[in-house]
């Protein structure tokens, strides 16, 4: 009896070793592995990637998402796959991390020497991005029992192996997307599944390097291997899985394509809608992309919306607010001397609310620069009215100012200086204008200078935030210091200036 139970085990385990090994869909579902339950749209996403006709979608949702009926997806497996994909839809929780490690488990490797490792590799424009998509990897192995058993030791921060049921060695490792693709090099590839791809982009050389990472793992990748472009969208028509999108979506010759918003991916996503509306009211242009999978236009917009700045825009109040005893205040300056103003905003800030209390300028004369000490002079009277003793302007304009306000006692502080640092605090400033946080005077010119401001998205992420030259002079230095001090009431470490206040001053 006991001779006959050993040769049922046996009997069971060389079945199972003949039998075809799981596709990615069965794979992801299956107990004995990842154990998800996949929306219909990513279950689609996995039987379509393997050559199969997805069965949990009808031709229309096929054509909304693919481009195509069913009958007309490919019946072959893919070599490349693209997503353009939701936030907070599983992209890469059920999308990514469950094929790195399907791969791992399954794509055949005959020419593995004998210690030999291959790899499915993860590709992220930095590490820590890379090891959060590593981090469900792991956790399915360590669920799993037969995976569990497979590992050859405890999982590392960057990395596990696994000996293969054929006795191939396979590891997942993760990588961060690295001019020349650096990661991929010099390796087997069972899989290169690149995250968030739209964002690769090398800050050291200035490189988006998306395509130089695919042209160097696709050609390291085993045939019955896949390579991945997963990310959120970015810029439309700029970049590799954008590039691959224009040319294969609906018919899918070089890639598979799918375009999966955020509820397609996964309907029980924000069940209320309270963070959609909320988005959708105050960052409609993240909204589209966040949600609908939708990528910004190439072209520049308009940063500020025209209806938010009308809102703010108060014309019965004075265009010169009183001191307050204890308010508190930021101070922001854009210094210019000789072509554009000279421009001084001071900003109040009560509770959560924001007031222009007040805003100088002084402009130069055609072939009669201002003087750098007497336009500080006159700056420096009206912050010490309301009691400020910091004021923020770029790095380069801080330098030619400090010590002329250093004779009154005024620190010169750099907000965030760059292309990043710019797009922050103004989009700081947008979202107190889309949320109606922001009260202004009725001033015609700095109504002009916010409404010319421009933005347009950059490859590899990031705003280049613009305000072009108007008739008349000025390139938004009035928006330039009420940014700036907007930033420096809102800073925790900047904004409590609590100064003598004379109640008068206005009327001299």
């Amino acid at each position: 009896m006991a001779d006959d139970a050993a040769i049922g085990l046996i009997d069971d385990e060389l079945e199972r070793r003949r039998a075809p090994p799981p596709t990615f869909r069965e794979f992801a579902e299956s107990p004995e592995f990842c154990a998800l339950a996949l929306s219909p749209l990513i279950a689609a996403i996995a039987d379509a990637s393997a050559g199969h006709r997805p069965t949990r979608i009808d031709d229309e949702l096929a054509l909304k998402h693919f481009g195509c009926r069913l009958d007309e997806l490919p019946t072959t497996a893919p070599r490349t796959s693209v997503v353009r994909a939701g936030g907070r839809g599983g992209k890469t929780s059920r999308l990514l991390a469950p094929k790195a490690l399907h791969a791992a488990w399954t794509v055949p490797v005959p020419t593995l020497g004998k210690g030999e490792h291959a790899y499915s590799l993860i590709l992220a424009p930095d590490l820590g991005l890379a090891r959060q998509t590593f981090s469900f990897c792991r956790g399915y192995v360590e669920d799993s029992a037969t995976l569990r058993a497979a590992l050859v030791s405890e999982p590392k921060a960057d990395e596990l192996t696994l000996l293969r049921p054929d006795g191939k060695l396979v590891t997942v490792r993760v990588a961060a997307a690295t001019r020349g693709g650096k990661g991929g090099r010099g390796k087997t590839l069972v899989f290169a599944g690149m995250d968030e791809a739209c964002f690769f982009f090398d800050e050291a050389s200035g490189v988006v390097n998306d395509s130089e990472i695919y042209r160097a793992v696709i050609q390291r990748i085993v045939p019955g291997g896949q390579c991945w472009i997963v990310s959120t969208p970015w810029i439309a028509l700029v970049g590799l899985l954008e590039e691959l999108l224009a040319k294969n979506f609906g018919h899918h010759r070089q890639a598979l394509c799918c375009v999966a918003p955020t509820r397609a991916l996964n309907p029980s996503w924000d069940p209320d809608h309270t963070i959609e509306a909320d988005l959708r009211e105050n960052d409609p242009d993240n909204a589209a992309r966040e949600i609908d999978a939708e990528p910004l236009t190439a072209g520049s917009g308009a940063f500020f919306d025209r209806s938010a700045i009308e809102a703010a825009v108060d014309d019965a109040r004075p265009l010169v607010l009183t001191p307050q005893a204890g308010g508190t205040y930021g101070a922001g300056a854009d210094f210019a001397f000789r072509r554009d103003s000279s421009a001084l905003a001071i900003v109040q800030a009560v509770t959560d609310r924001f007031h222009l209390a007040a805003m100088e300028e002084r402009r130069p004369q055609k072939g009669l620069p201002l003087k750098p000490s007497a336009v500080v002079d006159g700056f420096a009277a009206v912050m010490q009215r309301y009691g400020v003793g910091e004021v923020a302007c770029d790095s380069h304009e801080r330098d030619a100012v400090a010590a002329e306000l250093v004779r009154h006692a005024i620190t010169a502080t750099a907000i965030p200086d760059g292309q990043a640092g710019k797009a922050a605090t103004y989009t700081f400033l947008r979202t107190l204008l889309r949320e109606g946080r922001l009260h202004l005077p009725d001033d015609a010119r700095l109504r002009r200078q916010l409404q010319a401001v421009t933005s347009r998205a950059m490859p590899g992420g990031g705003l280049s935030v613009t305000s072009p030259r108007q008739a008349g002079g000025g390139h938004g230095d009035l928006v330039s210091a009420l940014v700036a001090a907007a930033w420096m009431a809102q800073a925790p470490t900047n904004k409590t200036y609590v100064g003598p206040v004379d109640d008068n001053w206005m009327d001299r």
